[in-house]
């Protein structure tokens, strides 16, 4: 629902600007680019706070966890976005893949949880590998001019859909001072396991985004969407806010800075009872990266 109230906000915000004093503007149709296919490559990083729920083997558990966390537990990491664009038309990627292993502070129980007779302590490990990979295309549909600004293109608006899938393996250690009636669990000593195995799933999304070039080299840029809809994920939403800068040239390619926030939000359930998952989170924090355009 916060996605669709930015999309509304999207729409009246540039309705009012358009009409701001001393502000001339022209709107037109997209107009096709230069013939050919332009590329963007951009490998980043994205310093996260983690904060939500997840169920696991029907137990709960509260997942919390700073940068500073997640960097100390981060065992394996990939960052990469990529745009091919061609006249109004924009296809683009972004891959992510995390491991998060022997981990004291991902989860936590945070319920008397049920099919265990005896006490339960907090997860004294969890391991959490995950990959998100979305994929689809951009139409630019206008294009805004402002005041006598020499720029070819000041603004444009872009609606966008996709597909973003979704792998998640998520095991939790949990301390045990009873021992009687585990069910679901790998018991193991004094402690158990609850095993996700792997749940992976896909989300339709669609949104907008807005970018504008303020002066030559400089372009911000303000994306969000929205998805889920029951047929993947029960709702998920993601917000990305952006600033790049060019940096120079090198064998023929354009290199710019990549600084931002992003915030990326999933609510996922499957299964009943001890075979239930449950994962709904909040994933947000600044990006940094450097982008290649040839």
């Amino acid at each position: 629902m916060r996605s669709a109230a930015f999309a509304c906000g999207l729409s009246i915000l540039m309705a009012c600007s358009a009409h701001a004093d001393g502000v001339s503007t022209t709107i037109s149709s997209a107009k096709p680019g230069p013939s050919g296919w332009q590329f963007n490559f951009t490998p980043y990083g994205w310093l996260t706070w983690v904060d939500g729920n997840a169920t696991v083997r029907g137990r709960d558990f509260s997942v919390q966890q700073n940068p500073g966390q997640v960097l100390s537990d981060l065992e394996g990491v990939w960052m990469s976005y990529m745009e091919a664009k061609r006249g109004a038309i924009t296809l683009f990627s972004d891959v992510i893949y995390a491991d998060i292993g022997n981990s004291s502070s991902f989860a936590r129980s945070r319920s008397v949880t049920p099919h265990i007779n005896g006490s339960v302590g907090g997860a004294v490990r969890s391991d959490y590998s995950f990959w998100i990979v979305e994929a689809g295309f951009m139409y630019e549909t206008n294009r805004y001019k402002w005041g006598n600004s020499s720029a070819e293109t000041d603004t444009t608006l872009d609606l966008l859909m996709g597909l973003r899938y979704w792998h998640q393996d998520l095991d939790v250690n949990l301390s045990l001072a009873g021992n009687a009636n585990i069910d679901g669990l790998v018991v193991s000593g004094a402690g158990a396991w609850a095993r996700s195995g792997s749940v992976s799933w896909v989300d339709l999304f669609m949104g907008a985004r807005l970018t504008h070039t303020p002066t030559p080299g400089h372009e911000l840029a303000l994306r969000g969407d929205f998805g889920g809809f029951g047929w993947g994920s029960q709702f998920t939403w993601q917000l990305i806010g952006t600033y790049s800068a060019y940096l120079g040239s090198h064998s023929g390619i354009d290199f710019n800075s990549y600084l931002g926030y992003k915030a990326l939000s999933v609510d996922y359930d499957q299964g009943v009872g001890h075979r239930r998952y449950e994962f709904d989170v909040i994933q947000h924090g600044p990006v940094i990266g450097l982008t290649g355009k040839f």
